[in-house]
């Protein structure tokens, strides 16, 4: 989980006035024009020693759970139950387990279904370890494992496949520093866990003000109602859901923000010309910094008991600020992890419910690529780099909305589709496929569409992306051999005539001919020399002397032998021809009389990405 520490918090220097900084989204109120000055800021604000905390629960794995680490950890077992206390949050050390009583331990790199990892949890239970970590595998924890797991008390919980491990551990550790969680008995609200708008009313009952609740970067989570009329600055803030830039700039100058964030109590803005007094605190868990609470005058001034009020409101808000930050900031992270497991077909069940998807929903993977504009141009980074962007936004815009996942020059879209339809049946993809060409396009790129086999459901979802890949991979070879743009979109109904060039948006059943061929060398690939013999010979040959003997090769072959036409498509005189096919006889070994020679020749070529043949290069051929 990324540190919510706020780079401007307890340990950094007071910021430049022209930097935003976090701070209050109603933040305290101060003047409108320039900064204070440091000199004068210890007279703007000031903060009270804490009063005594009340005792807190002893933290349990129920309560580490219940903080928001549950929805990451799946328990396998727990043969003493979830009650049992935790002391600490480790990693697992075969040569370091005396120090693991009552921790949670990290298993970093065990799989469930590995052999090691009854050896982990039976070395973690001897050590005293209340639980261990591990990571969930696609087929589930081993029988050995669960017969070690019956036979421990240490419980065995497993990681989802869509968070880190340095994610899990930050979600731990502060959890554990929360205490008791959210199970704690004392507090002072009754608001469902992560119902933070209802937090927000709650705290303003108790402190008797204006309460807004806001992000380690200054923006609002939520806000109780204002009965009196917002000042300027706390109606400016709510309706941009941000604190303003020029606010945080004075935060910032005037050591506001460096006292907020370093000190565990209270911080008070007496009222300034339009803005009322504020009280503000930050939301911790331990050293983790989650948000901050303020609290404006609503009509009249704060009540005296209020700085204690919104102390016990900070320790109340801190399970609901951990649970929103793996419900929301964490989401994209869970998304994005939980698409590439179902995509790399190690996702499960819960993986799938995270994007909303049912074991029956039944989906469709396309891929993107986008390509140069001209002859032989590969596309500039920069403009590639825009075109899938853009196109991972139209996915966004999709109804319904797509998934997507970057893989270095590619883009992974996978796509529900209507339950109530066949998938073969459904277009939906053929529409996405045809809007992501335009949006690549217009991005100034020439865009590449493939779409795979609809499947029955998300646990199909590689074979779909598995069609999708070699697609993509016949159009870019098609594209190649065209060598520059011009290209068309197969029309929804198939094939057809879309116009001149090679596609750019196409199924298995636009390129079928060409997407046999292709798994057919990759199905004989292990039974055939892959590029060997005379054409590694030839490729080699090629690239000492600077010659393109096997482009001629290629050409010659595509011709079924056909001299004249193999001579007009390299552009040379078949007199030329002629004496490039001695050299290969004589130089190589290439009878190509022979039908088993020029099938593996062909084979060879096509292993080498050689064959079919493509444009005629530039510079030398002899």
């Amino acid at each position: 989980m990324p540190s919510s520490t706020p780079s401007h918090g307890p340990h950094a220097a007071a910021a430049a006035a022209d930097t935003a900084a976090p701070g209050s989204p109603d933040g305290p109120g101060a003047p409108c024009g320039p900064a204070a000055t440091a000199a004068s800021a210890s007279a703007a604000f000031s903060h009270t020693a804490p009063a005594a905390e009340p005792q807190q629960a002893s933290p349990t794995l129920a309560s580490l759970l219940a903080t928001g680490a549950g929805e990451a950890l799946e328990v396998v077992r727990a043969p003493r139950g979830t009650g049992v206390p935790v002391r600490g949050v480790g990693v697992f050390d075969s040569g370091e387990t005396l120090a693991a009583q009552g921790q949670v331990l990290i298993a970093a790199g065990v799989d469930d279904s590995s052999d090691v990892a009854p050896l982990v949890l039976r070395s973690a239970a001897r050590a005293g370890a209340v639980a261990v970590v591990v990571r969930r595998g696609a087929s589930g924890p081993s029988r050995r494992l669960l017969e070690v797991a019956e036979e421990t008390a240490t419980a065995l919980l497993t990681r989802a496949p869509w968070i880190e491990w340095t994610e899990l551990i930050g979600m731990l550790r502060a959890g554990l520093a929360y205490g008791g969680g959210p199970l704690r008995t004392e507090s002072p609200t009754d608001v469902p866990l992560g119902d933070l708008s209802a937090l927000a009313r709650a705290f303003s009952e108790l402190v008797g003000g204006a309460i807004t609740i806001e992000d380690p970067d200054s923006r609002v989570l939520a806000f109780s109602p204002t009965e009196h009329g917002a000042d300027p600055l706390r109606r400016q803030t709510i309706l941009g859901q941000q604190v303003p830039r020029w606010r945080l700039a004075e935060l910032a100058a005037s050591g506001f923000l460096r006292t907020l964030w370093s000190t565990d109590d209270v911080v008070h803005r007496p009222a300034e010309e339009r803005f009322s007094e504020r009280l503000a605190i930050a939301v911790r868990a331990g050293d983790e910094v989650l948000g901050s609470l303020w609290a404006a005058a609503d009509g009249s001034p704060l009540r005296p008991e209020a700085r204690q009020a919104l102390r016990e409101a900070a320790r109340t808000a801190a399970p609901h600020l951990l649970h929103h930050r793996l419900r929301t900031q964490n989401g994209s992270t869970r998304r994005r992890r939980a698409v590439r497991a179902l995509l790399d077909g190690t996702g499960e069940t819960r993986a799938a419910a995270t994007l909303g998807f049912t074991p029956g929903t039944p989906c469709v993977v396309l891929s993107v690529a986008a390509e140069g504009t001209g002859p032989g141009q590969d596309g500039d980074g920069t403009a590639r780099d825009r075109a899938l962007r853009m196109a991972a936004l139209q996915v966004t815009a999709h109804q319904p909305a797509g998934y997507t996942l970057r893989a270095d020059n590619r883009l992974d879209v996978l796509l529900p589709l209507p339950e109530d339809e066949p998938p073969a049946a459904s277009g939906r993809a053929r529409r996405l496929a045809l809007q992501l060409a335009t949006a690549v396009r217009e991005a100034g790129a020439r865009p590449l569409v493939a779409i795979g086999t609809p499947e029955s459901g998300p646990a199909q979802a590689p074979a779909s992306r598995a069609c999708a890949h070699l697609v993509l991979q016949v159009l870019r070879e098609q594209s190649a051999r065209a060598g520059y743009g011009g290209s068309r979109a197969a029309p929804e109904g198939g094939l057809g005539d879309g116009g001149p060039g090679p596609l750019e948006v196409a199924d298995e059943t636009d390129v079928r001919a060409a997407l046999d061929a292709l798994r057919a060398v990759r199905a004989v690939a292990e039974l055939t020399p892959q590029v060997d013999g005379p054409v590694r010979e030839l490729l080699a040959y090629d690239q000492q002397h600077r010659t393109d003997l096997a482009q001629t090769l290629s050409a010659y072959l595509s011709s079924f032998g056909d001299v004249a036409g193999t001579a007009r498509q390299l552009g040379i005189h078949p007199n030329t021809l002629r004496y490039r096919l001695r050299r290969l006889r004589s130089h190589f070994g290439l009878e190509l009389d022979d039908p088993d020679v020029r099938l593996l020749a062909e084979l060879g070529l096509r292993a080498a990405g050689r064959y079919p043949a493509g444009p005629r290069p530039d510079g030398p051929s002899a």
